[in-house]
């Protein structure tokens, strides 16, 4: 009921002393005709019964009408009968899972290189990228992706990893820390280098001291490969069919991708965002980095140089590696600009990226902390704050505080491809 202001204009007494009970005059007396008889007033305690009849009347008539309305969209289903009722709810949303689909790209342009085949009779052939693209999916293992599993859409679209492996190993040797960045809202897209990847490697032989240093060297003409991989992984995201992945439109976010790479991954990363050779392909990308990863990375031939506008940075590198060593990671960490830079104190140049030792649940957690805030555009050094130093583990650094690095000695050419060596499992 709208009530209106009083406008101030006083009524005539005439008309403020109306009857309070319709037509009828008040007349003095106690009797009469025209007198109507004075309204019957309620015990307290009756009319006080009475409005709490209505009142549970009213919270049995909702009760009820709540329970039809759950019953008609499917809500919690009751056992009648003689026994007690008991009542069960099944989860609201599916356990998420890790999924994993496998596509093949063919790079054909000529200045993306050739892939090198070492072994007799090879010969070399455009870059053919067999890329594995893991994403949140429903249903599957929580920790080891799982070949087919539908994806979740219904929680997507997911920020995109572009993650370089490195020497002789494969997107599963990195399975722990690639599953806590899918675990954590990303989709990563993993692709093996055509020379570089173990199955290739085995699939050689036995290869001399030369050819490993020949296969190896196909690294100068990987950063091409992932500029290439960026393109595609972003036509998909539009839901183009050219790409062979337009599945991933609603599970991979447009325009929001990051790099990340290990070892000679790491050296890829690098050369393509901050190496000068590479800067027309970094420029010609179809988006730019959210962010930049690299972990137990150095510097190819060439300059190197922060890019115009570049992406939030964070290195890691344990200050033991003698594969990479800490002074290598120093110098690319100070070319490219700097950022932010975790030192573990310990560690092999494997083992805190594939889930051993102390130091891999630290990198698992400050790189998933610190690839969310780079994505969501938040403050990166207070996101990373509450997992980073760890007593005797790891110590981050930066944006303003150096890294603190005691150069090792140059390791003989056996000792570094002992440090090198990727795990047998």
């Amino acid at each position: 009921m709208e009530l209106a202001l009083d406008s101030g204009r006083r009524q005539p007494a005439a008309e403020r002393r109306r009857p309070r009970h319709g037509r009828f005059p008040q007349v003095s007396g106690t009797r009469g005709p025209n007198r109507r008889p004075p309204a019957r007033r309620l015990d307290p305690t009756v009319y006080r019964r009475r409005r709490l009849a209505v009142a549970l009347a009213a919270i049995l008539i909702v009760a009820v009408l709540v329970g039809i309305v759950s019953l008609v969209v499917g809500g919690p289903s009751a056992k009648t009968g003689t026994s007690s009722t008991t009542t069960t709810r099944g989860p609201l949303i599916p356990p998420s899972g890790i999924g994993r689909k496998t596509v093949t790209w063919t790079d054909t342009n000529p200045s993306a290189g050739l892939v090198f085949n070492p072994a007799p009779g090879g010969s070399a052939g455009p870059r053919t990228l067999v890329t594995e693209i893991w994403y949140p999916s429903i249903g599957g293992s929580e920790t080891t992706p799982t070949a087919g599993e539908k994806p979740d859409y219904g929680g997507g679209p997911f920020p995109v990893i572009v993650f370089a492996h490195g020497f002789d190993t494969l997107p599963a040797t990195y399975n722990p820390l690639l599953a806590s960045w899918v675990k954590a809202g990303f989709v990563v897209v993993a692709p093996l280098f055509p020379d570089e990847n173990a199955n290739r490697i085995n699939s050689l032989g036995h290869l001399t001291a030369t050819q490993s240093e020949e296969v190896e060297s196909d690294v100068v003409k990987e950063p091409y490969d992932i500029a290439y991989v960026v393109g595609k992984v972003e036509s998909g995201a539009d839901g183009a069919a050219s790409s062979g992945a337009s599945w991933l439109k609603g599970l991979a976010e447009p325009g929001k991708i990051a790099l990340a790479g290990h070892s000679d991954g790491a050296q890829v990363v690098a050369a393509l965002v901050y190496g000068e050779k590479y800067a027309s392909s970094y420029e010609a990308m179809a988006t730019r980095p959210f962010g930049v990863v690299i972990l137990s990375g150095s510097e190819l031939s060439g300059t190197y140089a922060p890019p115009a506008s570049p992406p939030p940075m964070l290195f890691v590198q344990s200050a033991g590696d003698r594969c990479n060593l800490p002074q290598d990671a120093g110098t690319l960490f100070h070319d490219a600009g700097g950022g932010l830079f975790l030192k573990l104190i310990g560690g092999h140049h494997f083992s805190p990226y594939i889930g051993k030792g102390a130091a891999a649940p630290v990198v698992e957690k400050v790189t998933t902390a610190f690839l969310k805030a780079a994505a969501q555009g938040v403050p990166i050094s207070s996101a990373l704050a509450a997992s980073a130093d760890v007593p005797g583990v790891a110590t981050l650094y930066g944006p303003s505080r150096a890294p603190v690095l005691t150069a090792l000695p140059e390791p003989s050419q056996t000792q570094r491809s002992e440090a090198c060596a990727a795990p047998s499992s």
